[in-house]
């Protein structure tokens, strides 16, 4: 059995070590779901995740997802899988929607912890309850329960009908910007708020190493970085914002997806930072659209401008530094991931970075 688990989270979308062998895996707990289990599984003595497997340990949690309603009490009835993710996977029932969080960690999910202080905000889905599991003594989130948003399509497919007819984006792009600001102002008035320096957190070094290419960019990108000598405000953020991570509904934009970038550890991405990075990463969004679908180069810079006038701000040094932070970071995802896509931006470090 513990090989076929090993096997299965290997082949699943949402297991994030793929890089890594799996040589150990250990069910830290198990709960009879019907005919299937529901496990806890430590991977290789470091990472948590859920699992629903049938008898051959296989999971099962997109293909028979009343299973793991009905073990935790959560909405029942007819549920069906979002498709298409990745690093979780939500189930939609009763006009609701059921994230179950596949990786686990200690402490309350940003997810949760976020939309559940600003449910009055219009621009995102109120968070309705969600369940927990004391694992080594310490509270981890398995799910949580949110509205659904109906008659919505999905921020980067739709963007990417508009750059493929090369058709001006620019007032989508503003209301996205009122509604990015509307939802940090709400994020600011449940949250503390403070000053301090940039947090740039990712280390240059760490990111040149795993993307040698990025070797001729690193003394220009430290000076930049080395020039933000003033304090910025900074508090609770999305953390991970990018096209794919709105909603466009008949009205408005939605933002979803509050946990932050999975592979960084929790307790960073809980530390207050910058609106500006949340920005930043739809500036990016919009250049990858631009590329994927082959718009002319003006395409981007148009709905980009259009996006900072909705939100209420202009381009500057400071923003521009949280651009290349993004991009320098997106170089090390492509040559991971997808290599044939480096090129994207590479392109925008080295427009930033005036090379």
């Amino acid at each position: 059995m513990i090989m076929d688990l090993a096997r299965m989270l290997l082949d699943a979308r949402f297991y994030g070590a793929k890089s890594e062998p799996v040589e150990d895996v250990e069910i830290v707990s198990e709960t009879p779901a019907g005919d299937a289990r529901l496990l806890i599984l430590r991977v290789n003595g470091r990472y948590l995740y859920q699992v629903l497997v049938d008898a051959t340990g296989q999971d099962v949690l997109a293909t028979s997802p009343e299973l793991y309603l009905r073990a935790h009490d959560l909405p029942q009835g007819a549920a069906r899988a979002v498709d298409g993710e990745q690093s979780n996977t939500s189930l939609i029932v009763d006009g609701q929607m059921v994230k179950v969080f596949r990786r686990l960690e200690a402490g309350l999910n940003p997810d949760v912890e976020l939309l559940s202080r600003i449910s009055d905000c219009p621009h995102i889905a109120p968070v309705r309850g969600w369940v927990t599991e004391t694992i080594d003594g310490e509270e981890h989130t398995l799910a949580m329960v949110q509205d659904f948003v109906p008659d919505a399509d999905d921020g980067w497919r739709y963007a990417l009908g508009f750059a493929t007819h090369d058709a001006s984006f620019g007032a989508e792009a503003s209301l996205l910007g009122e509604a990015t600001r509307a939802v940090h102002e709400a994020l600011a008035g449940a949250f503390e708020v403070g000053v301090e320096k940039p947090a740039l957190t990712r280390s240059l070094e760490d990111l040149v190493a795993r993307a040698p290419v990025l070797r001729e960019f690193a003394a220009a990108a430290r000076d930049v970085y080395d020039a933000l000598d003033e304090e910025v405000p900074v508090q609770r953020v999305h953390g991970d914002l990018h096209l794919g991570q709105v909603l466009r509904t008949p009205d408005t934009y939605v933002l979803i997806d509050f946990e932050g970038e999975p592979a960084r550890p929790l307790a960073e991405r809980r530390r207050p930072d910058s609106p500006l990075r949340d920005v930043a990463g739809i500036l990016r969004s919009l250049d990858y659209a631009a590329h994927v679908a082959g718009a002319s180069p003006e395409w981007a810079q148009a709905a980009g401008d259009a996006f900072l006038e909705g939100y209420g701000i202009g381009r500057s040094p400071l923003l521009d530094a949280y651009v290349l932070d993004k991009a320098l970071y997106e170089v090390v995802y492509e040559s991971d991931n997808r290599p044939d896509w480096v090129h994207i931006p590479l392109a925008a470090v080295r427009r930033i970075l005036g090379g």
